[in-house]
């Protein structure tokens, strides 16, 4: 695994690679949404099962015009925007099959604040995967030192950062019913 800058991410992204990233309260892990072959690759490494998704973070709205319709967001998850809080949404009818919930055909969305996620969203001019870095059930990782030791030789690329103020992963509601999920 290879420890450095947002910049030096990106073409690990756009070569299919696994990049490992601090978000605002967890490490994560993130992928070109894009590459069905890469987000099988982070279910693998998450021991995850294949019919459950993953959320997706944007430094803007705009990046995510592509996966959804921008005109549908609701007030509440505007104003939320940029922050802590993941919305589950109506997916576009042409986003990628693979980022979409088969029950709902809902796509979970969130606009970070998180300097270090805004600087590769930017740079990569499109929103990553965002997904804790954890094999599914476990505890969420806070410390560098842990999440290089668990995930070495299965994340291509660590981002150098900080991790945000919060406690918790993203909240999570659903824009349909107002729910909170997580």
């Amino acid at each position: 695994m290879i420890i450095g800058s947002p910049e030096n991410a990106i073409k690990l992204l756009n070569d299919g690679g696994i990049i490992g990233y601090p978000t605002e309260a967890v490490f994560g892990l993130g992928c070109d949404p894009w590459n069905e072959k890469s987000v099988n690759r982070i279910s693998n490494i998450k021991n995850r099962k294949k019919n459950k998704t993953f959320l997706l973070v944007g430094s803007n709205i705009d990046q995510l015009a592509s996966l959804i319709d921008v005109d549908t967001i609701s007030k509440e998850a505007r104003s939320s925007w940029p922050g802590h809080v993941t919305w589950l949404m109506p997916a576009r009818n042409d986003a990628p099959s693979w980022l979409i919930d088969k029950e709902t055909g809902l796509i979970g969305i969130r606009v970070s604040d998180h300097p270090v996620i805004n600087e590769i969203c930017n740079k990569f001019q499109n929103p990553i995967i965002s997904t804790s870095a954890n094999i599914s059930g476990d505890k969420n990782i806070k410390d560098k030192n842990i999440f290089i030791s668990e995930f070495k030789n299965k994340v291509d690329y660590l981002v150098e950062g900080d991790l945000g103020n919060q406690d918790n992963p993203s909240i999570i509601i659903n824009m349909i019913t107002n729910k909170n999920i997580r």
